[in-house]
């Protein structure tokens, strides 16, 4: 049971079913966190709607926002009165991964299989970048990288422990990862480009000069096989043998967002199906310098979107959960409430988040003051 970004839309529904109200995240104690913060925010503002299939936002050039309608190939500039104008239009594309950065935009151009799943091709994945002169040019392609070194490639998914004879009952719940880049968000800083790879389950640093190098490798999140499991197998017409109930199931550990605070990079896992159905994404922090990692929070429904401030202070967007909300002090608190949260980004005091990013009658960007 494989997933990538693209098959969330279908899963949202399904998920949504499953989930009978959404509930606030359980987490664990958020280090560093800043006491001079007060959560309470202002009433939202919505600054434009109509977007299609917005999934993420940079604060852009002259207080203007970016935003990635991905599946729709455009990368969109909004102001702050909420006229857009398009700055990327590649119909067939998908554009994602925003970000801005010293008068530098920078985005993912995706070459599109036929479906949401890894195809026989391993497609082009294009880090690109506009700069204040509006020349575009194309840093590095992901898929090279991938090509060469298959970062979990030697990385068991699914069930790791059942007997022979059990596996044969079900093989398709063991597979070895494979080749497949899929860029999904970046964050800028000194020299180059963090980026989450949704396809090679890894975190990478893109040089200005196009160089890749490899940050982290996610490890596969363990999830056990219970009745829910079952239930969500059945639901893709999958059987999942009687002799696999209480064994783990190690799902895919998919980046879904980025954040660069210091010396720690910051963001959210949502664990491949069944674990974006279950409501178990979290967010995690690795320290640049030594590789230390810390689980910021857990039980997260379907976390895609991560923004820090500089105290520390962690907010996550949450595309299966009620909308955006605040990590401190080891509680998290709900700050704007919303259906399919897809993003959000934190520049001083002010958040911009997208909403409704999967509906038919199109998303939303949204802004709040924090007091």
């Amino acid at each position: 049971m494989r997933s990538r970004i693209a098959a969330t839309a279908a899963a949202c529904v399904f998920a949504m079913i499953m989930t009978a109200g959404p509930a606030l995240a359980h987490n664990r104690t958020q280090p560093g966190g800043g006491n001079s913060y007060n959560p309470a925010p202002s009433p939202v503002n919505e600054i434009t709607s109509g977007l299609i299939t917005p999934l993420k936002v940079a604060f852009g050039p002259h207080g203007s926002y970016l935003v990635a309608e991905s599946f729709a190939g455009k990368l969109t500039s909004i102001s702050s009165t909420g006229q857009k104008s398009v700055v990327v239009n590649a119909p067939g594309q998908e554009i994602a991964g925003v970000s801005y950065r010293d008068g530098v935009i920078y985005y993912f151009d995706n070459d599109q299989g036929a479906g949401p799943e890894p195809g026989a091709a391993l497609l082009p994945a294009r880090l690109k970048s506009i700069d204040a002169a509006g020349r575009t040019r194309t840093v590095a392609d992901l898929s090279v990288y991938e090509g060469a070194h298959n970062p979990d490639g030697k990385t068991v998914y699914g069930v790791r422990t059942a007997s022979d004879s059990c596996l044969a009952e079900a093989p398709y719940l063991r597979s070895m990862g494979e080749l497949f880049s899929h860029p999904y968000s970046s964050a800028p800083a000194r020299g180059g480009v963090y980026v989450g790879d949704a396809g090679a389950n890894a975190i990478m640093f893109v040089s200005d000069s196009g160089k890749v190098k490899l940050i982290r490798q996610l490890p596969a999140e363990p999830i056990t096989i219970d009745s829910s499991v079952v239930q969500i197998a059945a639901s893709m017409g999958m059987v999942v043998p009687d002799c696999m109930l209480g064994l783990t199931y190690y799902a895919q550990a998919v980046p879904t967002d980025v954040e660069v605070s210091g010396s720690w990079i910051y963001y959210t896992v949502l664990p491949g199906v069944p674990g974006e159905m279950l409501g178990v994404g979290k967010v995690y922090r690795t320290n640049l310098n030594n590789g230390q990692t810390e689980l910021i929070a857990r039980d997260l429904k379907a976390p895609t979107g991560v923004a820090v401030s500089g105290e520390g202070v962690v907010y996550v967007a949450q595309l299966m959960g009620d909308g955006v909300s605040i990590i401190k002090r080891g509680t998290t608190t709900n700050v704007i409430p919303a259906a399919m949260a897809s993003d959000v980004e934190l520049n001083g005091n002010t958040l911009a988040a997208l909403t409704n990013a999967l509906t038919d009658s199109g998303g939303s960007l949204v802004t709040k003051r924090l007091r």
